[in-house]
């Protein structure tokens, strides 16, 4: 008998947080060992259908279980010397275990069986089933980064043999774990893979449990009615199949209309799962919370303190019995959102802060294992945003002199700016594979930039709809190899040990007579400002998130060509709600303005807005105010070494501009999304040069590669001006990256484009980053977080502060801009002064005053050592 099947259990989702464990590394023969005996053959099969009894069959467990494990532990006893029984019935055991809710229990099983399996040289695919299982415990406890690394190499190792049906089982674990960890369109494009497997196997059950994660994902996306009707599809296999899953749909069901707005029918769905003998803790758990949900909405005070009660003695027993306060993060965090809800419904501050402070250390001790991995850990906190803004709310609402302190500590975390390493991660063994699994994942990089052109380039009315169907598939098929080649790449990667740091205390500072310090959370619940200067401090209510969004993408739609002045400027000055006016005007000694954006704020043109709608003439931020981005309070004012502003050694100032476009081999290397030149580049690096003669290194036309940027000499330049073309598609946010020249000589080829990861596989040491190409502050959004993009990272590996844009900018203005800026500096200005500077010639020229051709060049800084001091 093999292991259970991974899915058979894991698609009770709620218990399983489906990672697997890979065995990749392991050596792997011919199955060894004893053929089973058929009596033991059939007392497996016996205890095996009692465990599955006990699963679908309502009220029979406490029947069941006891003589499931009646006949384990005979099987165990009876099979010491037989390492291949001995292993499977510790497989069975693993599933009594589960039944049980005693994961640790569970995970010791499976560990012992997988010792027992390689030391017989078992057959791949067994070892990769029960890895699967394992990898099910691991999540429950709470290990989420040590099976979501090893699950990738059970991948690798069932891909080398070619099993469909178990890489069905496989995508679909990974999906599950993606999901979990916030990557929401990652586990889609998985779960459709693993869904195209199981229809073509035909098996309904399989493709009935695929059908359960594409409705709840069409729901996350917003598409109820086809998350309903999948759930619905799902739910009639699974009743008529006598299957346990149907708890699990029906929870899915009452989420999907609560999500409507049709709580009767939520409730009711929600009350099915929680009052079925079947329901195991999972189910409960996820019932209750619901259910606490739907009494917070209705201000059921009396439903909601037994259901928080319940709750928490669900929790805690699952806690205790693992012995781990790690135990299923994801439902913990869904009970915290709703009890600090009741509680701050209730006004108790104090438990309030008591949920809120333990769900915090829940998130970042899950983020710190994922960064450990390179996995994207800031897709796990935006998850956990939900948590966190009612915690934020219940605060603002209780006690407001807290909301300050919460922010600036609980979004210490910077943007981590590498997931990939390249090459020799692993020691000497492993670094040709490593060379060629990274060179895989660039290749893959290369053909999603290519899908993604192809697709953005047609226009959205267009009437060729093959066309475009044609483009969409060549995209997603892309997508879906740069996942593999991700993944396949990160099995090569080893963590080195990562330090538990204390978090980060925040320590007030006041915010000098010149500044007013501004910090941005806007969400659809709770959505404010706070404004600081000297030591006032003023909170300002804004709009709901979705709000926001609407004016800011109304904004830069306008701001998209030249042309439109007299329209971008009314729409600019709506913006201004998004401002403490009335404090800004009571400091009117104030020259700069600091702004903490998050996602939602990020694309703003702050520089742009005009404050006082009642003037006649459009009056622009920037004509009053330097304006700089920061990332917190702490960080920004925090006292640091002077900065040396004597003159340097001879080249160091490093300008790279001018790439050549177009490829120099009969093979095509370079992304389709270079489509133009860039001639005023060129015309940029000549004049820094005439500006600071000697202290100049122009990298220019075919010197301008990738290996240029990657070389130590230019990491370390003081500064750094970068003119080519930038890359960033809102159709594929997670890529973005820089335009290079293309060059094939010897070694690695270097193909014309370079993305984030390998860009930010190591540090940068510039006091100023000039990246002046398009849309380079715009990335991946991070839910209340701000956004990856490639000013973010040359922030987040050392860089002082970085000037970038926030749309497609002129080329020739932004040439113009440049050289004003640069003799600014030359006289000695900080970089906030000189950028302020510069914008205003352009505002006062003919030709650039049109905000289209200034507004989208922005500063962001890590310190304000770096803005006045850039040389």
């Amino acid at each position: 008998m093999k292991g259970p099947s991974c899915r058979r259990v894991r698609a009770d989702w709620q218990i399983a947080w489906v990672y697997l464990i890979g065995v990749g590394l392991f050596p792997w023969g011919a199955q060894a060992g004893a053929v089973d005996s058929t009596a033991q053959q059939e007392a497996r099969r016996e205890a095996t259908e009692l465990l599955r009894r006990s699963q679908n069959e309502s009220g029979r467990r406490s029947i069941y279980l006891p003589q499931a494990h009646e006949r384990i532990q005979r099987g165990l006893a009876g099979s010491r010397d037989e390492p291949l029984q001995q292993a499977q019935w510790l497989e069975a055991l693993w599933e009594y275990h589960l039944l049980n809710d005693d994961h640790a229990q569970a995970r010791r099983a499976l560990e012992r069986s997988l010792q027992l399996l390689i030391g017989a040289r078992a057959d791949a695919s067994h070892i990769d089933r029960v890895t699967c299982n394992l990898s099910y415990s691991l999540i429950l406890l709470g290990e989420v980064a040590r099976a979501k690394e090893l699950l990738r190499r059970a991948i690798v190792s069932a891909t080398q043999y070619n099993n469909r049906p178990l890489l069905a089982e496989l995508y679909y674990s990974l999906g599950d774990a993606y999901r979990k960890t916030g990557e929401r369109l990652v586990a889609q494009r998985y779960f459709e893979a693993a869904h195209e497997l199981d229809q073509a196997s035909g098996d309904t059950l399989k493709i009935s449990i695929s059908k359960l994660k594409l409705g709840s994902l069409a729901r996350d996306g917003g598409d109820y009615r086809e998350a309903i009707g999948r759930h619905e599809q799902a739910l009639q296999v699974f009743v008529d199949e006598h299957d346990y899953r149907e708890l699990v749909t029906y929870i899915e069901l009452a989420r999907d209309y609560a999500t409507q707005g049709e709580l009767t029918l939520a409730r009711n769905y929600a009350q099915l799962a929680l009052d079925d003998p079947r329901a195991l803790p999972e189910q409960r758990i996820d019932a209750s919370v619901l259910l606490l949900r739907l009494a917070n909405d209705q201000r059921d005070q009396a439903r909601a303190s037994k259901l928080v009660r319940d709750i928490e003695t669900l929790i805690h027993g699952s806690s205790t019995r693992q012995k781990s306060e790690l135990a299923r993060p994801t439902h913990q965090l869904q009970f915290a959102e709703q009890a600090i809800r009741y509680y701050a419904l209730n006004r108790d501050l104090t438990n309030v802060r008591a949920q809120g402070q333990a769900a915090v250390r829940l998130t970042r001790r899950v983020a710190s294992d994922l960064r450990a991995t390179h996995d994207d850990s800031l897709a796990w906190m935006t998850a956990a945003q939900p948590m966190f803004n009612e915690y934020v709310k219940a605060l603002y609402e209780l006690d407001r002199t807290q909301v300050l302190p919460l922010l600036e500590t609980y979004y210490a975390q910077q943007i981590a700016p590498a997931e990939l390493r390249h090459s020799g991660v692993v020691g000497r063994a492993y670094e040709a594979e490593a060379v060629e699994l990274f060179e895989r994942y660039r290749a893959a990089q290369r053909m999603l930039v290519d899908a993604t052109t192809e697709l953005d380039r047609l226009h959205p009315d267009t009437t060729d709809v093959s066309r475009r169907r044609e483009a969409k598939s060549r995209l997603d098929q892309a997508l879906r190899e740069w996942d593999r080649a991700r993944d396949a790449y990160l099995t090569m990667y080893r963590a080195p040990p990562v330090s538990t740091a204390p978090a980060a205390t925040f320590q007030p500072r006041p915010v000098p007579a010149t500044d007013i310090f501004i910090r941005y959370f806007i969400q659809e619940n709770v959505s404010f400002g706070i404004a600081l200067a000297g030591n006032e401090v003023r909170y300002f209510d804004l709009p709901p998130r979705s709000t926001v969004q609407t004016l800011v993408r109304r904004s830069l739609d306008l701001l998209s060509a030249p042309g439109r002045a007299a329209q971008a400027e009314a729409t600019l000055s709506s913006l201004a709600q998004l401002l403490p006016r009335d404090f800004i005007r009571a400091h009117g000694e104030a020259t700069r303005l600091v702004i903490v954006p998050d996602d939602v704020m990020q694309p703003v043109p702050f520089a742009a807005i005009d404050l006082d709608d009642r003037l006649q003439a459009y009056s622009p931020l920037i004509a009053q105010f330097e304006v700089v981005r920061a990332r917190s309070l702490s960080g920004y004012y925090e006292s640091r070494p002077a900065l040396s502003n004597t003159a340097a050694r001879s080249g160091d100032i490093v300008v790279f501009a001018d790439p050549v476009l177009g490829t120099q081999s009969p093979e095509r290397v370079q992304p389709r999304v270079v489509t133009s030149a860039l001639p005023s580049s060129r015309t940029e690096a000549e004049s820094i040069a005439r500006i600071f003669t000697t202290r100049v290194i122009t990298y220019a036309g075919a010197d301008a590669t990738s290996d240029v940027l990657l070389s130590p000499e230019v990491r370390a330049a003081k500064v750094l001006h970068i003119a080519t073309h930038g890359y960033f598609s809102k159709t594929t946010p997670d890529v973005v990256g820089l335009v290079t020249s293309s060059r094939r000589g010897e070694g690695r080829p270097d193909d014309g484009f370079l993305g984030f990861t390998e860009l930010f596989s190591a540090p940068f040491s510039a006091r100023l980053v000039i990246i002046s190409g398009c849309e380079t502050l715009r990335g991946k959004d991070y839910t209340g977080w701000g956004v990856r993009s490639l000013a973010d990272g040359f922030i987040s590996q050392g860089a002082g502060s970085v000037i970038g844009t926030l749309w497609s900018v002129s080329d020739a203005a932004t040439a113009a801009l440049m050289d004003e800026f640069y003799r600014n500096l030359q006289r000695g200005a900080g970089s906030s002064t000189a950028l302020q500077v510069a914008q205003r010639e352009l505002i006062a020229s003919s030709r650039f005053a049109d905000p289209y051709y200034w507004a989208g060049v922005a500063l962001a800084s890590s310190n304000r050592g770096f803005d006045r001091h850039a040389l």
